[in-house]
């Protein structure tokens, strides 16, 4: 008899348990055996629940109890979680704002006192361009209405960002009232382009938020991550270079509303000839929509060539100055330089003047074979050598495809030195050849004249042809 009750009727006491446990209360109580149930909590209750003729012991009552203390529990729990999660948010949030205040602060500080970038070139090397840099301070401290921007350009070592960076630290200075230059001016170093990496929009990225000291934490909270990771698009998502342009023109607003005379600030694009031509567009439509508001200008500093170019040919060239040029050293300038910073006799001087003319990278080199007992027929082998490179980049050697237009370009060069776009167009059967020429820098391109192209190394050309 116990053995067939541990069979048949314990196996079944566990399962209605089981059963009654997870089913709802009224649908269980329902459905089940009212006296089995009965019993089986008599049995499973009776040391717990009191014995007071008061209290009837009924399987209702003992599950209300045990289901009331469930409930109590889950409440405390969720109420407990609750308070701990509210506080958690807001000590995040808070501290998101903390860090966001600083940032923002930091930020309206660097736009008050500019960037004030290093020279980084010795005063006894450095060429006094008096002249050009007064030029440079005057578009550096715009009017309050002013609704344009500018382009700088000129060839590759001319000095063009020796000059603007001092334009940057000088302009508005006044050292007998100790006010210090350069406040309300963004100067922003574009990297180069290097084909090796990866991610240049991000090298640019980095390059400009160093400028601004910007910190690119506008989602630092933990709470902000999880909302980007899962419900919304985050600000972070977008290129480096277009949140450090946004969080420029939070500073500008604050900047032209709090200087006296509500000027708008000034942000200067040094070597955009580095980056792609996509973001150029980008940031050129935004230079003609500032000006347009007044809100900011900007300064382009490029290489003269394709840059340019594909600058004038688009709308937003309408709200561009007239383009400032930044040439070589006149011979008078050339010839100071090597007698009194590098102090070389009048003879050498003349004769280094002669070959590489007033390009001031190219002074500063062969000065430096020079001072360094290097033989002068060395040093003219090699710079004849660096234009062969380029006229044959051009295929305007022998026997290339453009030796023929190339040579009817020079003659026309050594007759008048200057030759109108317009006339350099015709030696060249279309626009691709015309651009790849152009593109190889063999000719400057000025556009500040409307006169468009004159020789390099006019010695180069003369070798060669």
């Amino acid at each position: 008899m116990a053995y067939y009750f541990r069979r048949r009727v314990l196996p079944f006491r566990l399962v209605t348990r089981l059963v009654m446990f997870l089913q709802p209360q009224k649908f269980a109580l329902r459905k089940s055996n009212p006296v089995l149930f009965q019993s089986l909590l008599l049995r499973s209750y009776t040391n717990s629940l009191p014995n007071g003729p008061s209290e009837k012991l009924t399987s209702a009552v003992v599950l209300d109890k045990y289901l009331s203390k469930v409930e109590k529990a889950l409440k405390t729990f969720f109420f407990v979680n609750s308070i701990g999660f509210m506080i958690f948010i807001s000590g995040d949030l808070l501290y998101a704002w903390y860090l966001d205040s600083c940032n923002e602060s930091l930020l309206n500080e660097t736009m008050e006192k500019g960037t004030r970038p290093d020279v980084g070139i010795k005063e006894d090397e450095l060429v006094p361009r008096p002249v050009v840099i007064e030029r440079l301070k005057k578009i550096l401290l715009p009017r309050k209405d002013q609704s344009f921007y500018y382009v700088v350009c000129g060839e590759h070592g001319t000095g063009k960002t020796v000059l603007t960076r001092i334009a940057s630290r000088e302009v508005g200075e006044d050292k007998k009232r100790g006010i210090q230059g350069g406040r309300g001016v963004i100067y922003v170093d574009i990297p180069p382009n290097d084909p090796n990496v990866k991610d240049f929009d991000e090298e640019f990225g980095e390059a400009f938020g160093k400028a601004l000291n910007f910190k690119f934490e506008e989602n630092i909270s933990f709470s902000a991550q999880l909302m980007k990771k899962y419900l919304v698009t985050p600000a972070d998502s977008k290129p480096k270079w277009k949140r450090a342009l946004k969080a420029f023109k939070r500073a500008s607003a604050v900047y032209k509303k709090t200087n006296p005379c509500h000027q708008p600030p000034v942000i200067v694009y040094d070597n955009i000839s580095h980056i792609d031509p996509g973001i150029l567009d980008y940031l050129q439509d935004d230079a003609k929509k500032s000006a347009d508001g007044r809100n900011y200008i900007t300064v382009f500093v490029c290489s003269e060539g394709s840059v340019p170019r594909r600058m004038e040919s688009r709308s937003a060239w309408s709200r561009a100055k007239a383009v400032i040029e930044i040439g070589d050293l006149s011979e008078e300038e050339s010839m100071k330089y090597l007698t009194e910073k590098r102090k070389i006799n009048e003879v050498d001087t003349k004769k280094i003047y002669e070959l590489v003319g007033g390009r001031i990278i190219d002074l500063k080199d062969v000065a430096d074979d020079f001072l360094a007992k290097k033989p002068f027929e060395d040093t003219k082998g090699q710079i004849l050598a660096k234009v062969k490179q380029k006229f044959e980049s051009a295929k305007l050697l022998r026997n290339q495809t453009h030796h023929e237009a190339g040579k009817g370009v020079i003659d026309a060069l050594l007759k008048s030195k200057e030759i109108n776009t317009d006339v350099f167009r015709e030696f060249f059967k279309d626009a691709e050849e015309y651009s790849e020429v152009l593109k190889a820098n063999v000719f400057a391109y000025h556009p500040s004249r409307d006169t468009g192209i004159v020789s390099l190394d006019q010695q180069g050309s003369l070798s060669y042809y």
